[in-house]
Formats: structure tokens, C-alpha cells, sequence
């Protein structure tokens, strides 16, 4: 009997620092092991260079619960939209688009950070939970569902034998020309400056009295300009002290 109570005291001396570890690994799950507190978004704070990242674990518009959006705002080096998906509980595994590691989802307390899996053990700031910074990424916050308020564009513009437009670029953007009405454009709009100007930039060229030229021209558009989805733009010949603009048509 005395052999019987020493072998179970035993064994329970071995298997209670396994118990502790599991005891530990909950507590660092919220919710006690439920996932629903991961989701939502969160926010990026206390970065020493002050970069701001919103991330969004489902309740995206048009999306499965699973999908993941990470925003790194302007400011940041690798400002832009990054789009992956939970593949389980607290792994998201980034489109191949971006070239990006899985990233582990880890929890300390009421805060998460996430854990490269490529070898690493790269520090990616802490997030708290929070809201979407309007208008980031061209994402905004309505009802609480994430919707998209991305804009593209074209330029629509019937181009001659004496005056062709060769390239229009927005905010750095080519935009595809256009001499019929179509909304058949994946370019996207950028954010533009910190003040929401972007620079327009219009190659052209043509036949005058005095021979063929190639010239170009600059001017701005501001970023409000720009609806949600397809957007039309108009180029125009003199306008005003421009050899050659383009604007948005409502």
C-alpha cells in the first residue's frame, strides 16, 4: 500500500511542471481558449519611430471570417496594404504576393504581437485593441464592417494624327487611356501627399507649324476627388495657363 501512495506521489511530482506549462499557454489565449476576442482590429502602438499598422481579423466586406487585413500607414517603410488569411486559431498566412513569412499571433496579456516564422525572432511592435484609422489603406470602418474605398481611373481621350496624349501618371500611377467609356481598370489611386495633393504628369505630342514636338506637362488633383470605385477623367487641350490638364468627372 505504501509502495502504491509513493509510485502516484511520484508520478504526480513528474507531470505537474507539464500541467503548469499548459496552465501558462491559456492564459495567454483569451477568452480562455475562445477566438472570438482576436477578432476585429487592432492597433500598433508605443513604436519607437512612430510607425502606426492596423490590423483587421475578419468582419471584412465581401471576405470569409478567416481573411486578415494589416495596414502599415504612411510614414512607415513598408507603407501598404498586406492581405492573408488565419490558415488556424493563431497562424495568418500572408497572399504570396508579398513574399512575407507566416506570422504566429502571440498573446501577453491584452496585447498581441506576432512571431515571423522564418528562423527570426524579428520584433514587429505590440497591438492593443482599437479601431480602423479612417481612410487607411482606402479602408474604412461602416457599420462596423470594414469596407473598401479604394478609387481607379482612367483617361478618357480620342487621340488624332496631329495631337496624341502618349502617358498620363497620377500620384506615380500610369493610368490606362481610354477613347471609349470603360470601367475595366485595376489602377489604383494612391493616398497621395500628407495633404491629400497628388501630381499629375501628362506626356503628349504632336504636329505644329513648326514640326512634330513631345512635351509634358504638371499639374495636381487632389486625392477627394476620387470616388469610391471606377472614376473618369477628361483631358483637355488649353486650359488656362495649361498646354494640357486632365479632371475628374463626376
Amino acid at each position: 500500500m505504501n509502495h502504491s501512495l509513493a509510485r502516484l506521489s511520484l508520478c504526480c511530482l513528474l507531470f505537474a511542471p507539464l500541467l503548469a506549462c499548459d496552465s501558462e499557454a491559456e492564459e495567454e489565449t483569451p477568452g480562455g481558449g475562445n477566438d472570438k476576442p482576436m477578432m476585429g482590429v487592432w492597433n500598433r502602438f508605443g513604436s519607437e519611430y512612430g510607425y502606426q499598422t492596423d490590423v483587421a481579423f475578419g468582419g471584412i466586406e465581401g471576405q470569409s471570417s478567416d481573411r486578415v487585413y494589416m495596414c502599415e500607414l504612411p510614414g512607415s517603410p513598408s507603407a501598404g496594404l498586406y492581405k492573408g488569411r488565419l490558415i488556424s486559431p493563431r497562424m495568418i498566412r500572408w497572399d504570396p504576393t508579398y513574399g512575407l513569412p507566416d506570422y504566429e499571433v502571440v498573446f501577453e496579456g491584452s496585447t498581441m504581437r506576432f512571431r515571423p516564422q522564418n528562423g527570426t525572432n524579428t520584433f514587429l511592435g505590440q497591438y492593443q485593441k482599437g479601431t480602423w484609422t479612417p481612410g487607411a489603406c482606402d479602408l474604412a470602418l461602416e457599420n462596423g464592417e470594414l469596407v473598401d474605398k479604394s478609387a481607379t481611373a482612367y483617361v478618357l481621350f480620342q487621340n488624332g494624327p496631329d495631337f496624341r496624349i502618349n502617358n498620363v501618371t497620377v500620384g506615380g500611377e500610369p493610368l490606362p487611356i481610354h477613347a471609349t467609356e470603360t470601367c475595366s481598370v485595376t489602377t489604383l489611386i494612391p493616398p497621395g501627399t500628407s495633404d491629400g495633393t497628388l501630381n499629375v504628369t501628362i506626356s503628349y505630342s504632336g504636329v505644329g507649324v513648326d514640326g512634330p514636338y513631345s512635351r509634358t506637362q504638371n499639374h495636381t488633383l487632389r486625392r477627394s476627388d476620387f470616388k469610391p470605385g471606377c472614376n473618369k477623367l477628361v483631358a483637355e487641350v488649353g486650359c488656362g495657363a495649361l498646354a494640357v490638364c486632365v479632371a475628374v468627372i463626376p
